[in-house]
């Protein structure tokens, strides 16, 4: 297993550069410690229940971060395509992957605002604009000479865009896979990476692995599992009962106001009973000493079936900064190195 770093920005700042600074120490320091890859939420400007801080273009801070950092690899987690010309994303990225020296990842998806009073409606459903949006910008990266587009959503004569990626034929692309099985299948199909939100329980994450891999038999593509990638909310300190102590006061945020932790409410109760120390005790997170952090995630791996990297959930204020920084330091030293032998294509 190889460890990566999930930032999903939501840090209730007034003041977006104070949120910006918090994501790029993290991010600098997740490369200082040999985390491999992050991928950098880009939702703020589209969903509207979001606190003013977040970050609507991941591009630009990538950009930034990659000339403070050595190795890491670099993704939007995602770029919502419904809402950009594809073209303008084709461009985008391949300017990011010569600027990132190759360690620019794209990052597709539908994005979660169904209301987008910055950019006014969209001219049709979300999932068929970036199925289009997402075959016009792999022709764009991969055509020799300029081409026509006659599309649902997009028409265009002599296309092309300057520069082509210098990764070839193109970057690594993840895709957000949420609850929609089509996601998954294209994901499959397209021979992209699927990247799993922190919020499902196990038994959705096995079946959505499972999803993935019978599209991608079906489509005659290889679907190693360690292709997966799947962020959890980890939190490493002294024992379960320090962390309950640092995180105690946490407000689970938009992600409990929006009922998108729903499946965690137990039988008869409300979304009031979504606190960290619930979260902590259901095993929806994984916190404590490092031993029982290492053993909840072997647990959680096996449950699943396997998977190749594990994201950890970062960009939120849960616990101090110094806080933070340990537990990552102490996933690092004391967790990762156990987790390594985890290799789901040697079952």
């Amino acid at each position: 297993m190889d460890i990566g770093l999930f930032s999903n920005g939501e840090r209730q700042n007034q003041i977006a550069k104070i949120t910006y600074d918090g994501d790029l120490a993290e991010v600098i320091l997740a490369d200082e410690l040999g985390i491999q890859e992050a991928w950098i939420s880009e939702h703020g400007t589209f969903v509207t229940f979001h606190a003013p801080d977040q970050l609507p273009s991941a591009e630009l801070f990538i950009c930034k971060a990659a000339g403070l950092t050595k190795q890491i690899r670099m993704g939007p987690g995602i770029r919502p395509l419904p809402y950009f010309h594809p073209l303008q994303v084709a461009t985008d990225a391949a300017v990011c992957d010569h600027l990132t020296n190759g360690r620019y990842m794209a990052g597709f998806g539908v994005g979660l605002g169904s209301k987008t009073p910055q950019r006014g409606p969209l001219p049709g459903d979300t999932r068929a604009m970036a199925r289009e949006a997402i075959d016009m910008i792999l022709t764009a990266w991969t055509a020799q000479e300029p081409f026509d587009w006659k599309g649902q959503f997009w028409q265009g004569e002599k296309l092309q865009i300057i520069p082509k990626p210098l990764t070839k034929p193109h970057m690594d692309v993840g895709m957000a896979c949420s609850r929609s099985e089509g996601t998954l299948e294209l994901t499959a199909q397209k021979g992209f990476i699927p990247l799993l939100s922190w919020l499902p329980p196990p038994k959705q994450v096995k079946e959505m692995i499972e999803i993935y891999q019978r599209a991608s038999a079906e489509a005659g593509r290889p679907a190693p599992r360690n292709r997966v990638r799947v962020s959890r909310m980890v939190y490493v300190t002294d024992s379960v009962a320090q962390a309950k102590r640092e995180l105690g006061s946490v407000d689970l945020g938009a992600a409990k106001v929006t009922g998108r932790l729903n499946q965690y409410i137990p039988e008869g109760g409300t979304r009031d009973d979504l606190t960290m120390e619930y979260m902590i005790d259901r095993g929806a997170f994984l916190c404590g000493d490092p031993d029982t952090v290492y053993k909840q995630i072997e647990d959680f791996y096996h449950e699943v079936g396997g998977f190749g990297v594990l994201l950890l959930l970062a960009g939120k204020d849960w616990g101090t900064d110094e806080q933070r920084e340990h537990s990552m330091r102490l996933f690092m030293s004391e967790v990762a190195p156990r987790l390594a032998a985890l290799s789901p294509d040697d079952r």
